[in-house]
């Protein structure tokens, strides 16, 4: 059985893009448990757009580089970093209202022995030796 960890924290640094932030993300026993990037997706002001436009929220665009993360404690895994995150990343101008989760696999489906047939870039991987 799964132990309950508690919950997750962050370690947050700035990047050299313009709303782009890194994060290392732990447990509730402070060990490392996934890598992150994190990119505020703030709404335009209403001065900018016409006024028939539609009002949006913010949210958080939350990109998994690297994580403790497996199908029987994706769901766990991403309430509790969601939870972290906005706390973090909540401002009196902005609250966002969630997070969208975002998990780069070239790794995986290159690994695949059928990526020829699903991945569209299969031309380019190179033979195995």
């Amino acid at each position: 059985m799964a132990q309950d960890v508690g919950v997750y924290s962050l370690k947050v640094a700035r990047t050299l893009f313009t709303n782009f932030f890194r994060a290392k993300l732990y447990d509730g026993l402070n060990r490392l448990i996934g890598r992150l990037t994190i990119v505020p997706a703030m709404p335009l002001d209403r001065s900018q757009v016409p006024p028939d436009a539609p009002e949006v929220k913010g949210y958080l665009l939350v990109i998994v580089e690297d994580a403790d993360i497996n199908k029987d404690n994706l769901i766990d895994f991403e309430e509790r970093t969601s939870l972290a995150i906005l706390k973090r990343f909540a401002t009196e101008a902005i609250a966002f209202e969630h997070c969208e989760f975002y998990y780069p696999s070239p790794a995986f489906v290159f690994g695949q022995k059928d990526a020829a047939e699903t991945n569209p870039l299969a031309d380019k991987i190179p033979p195995e030796n």
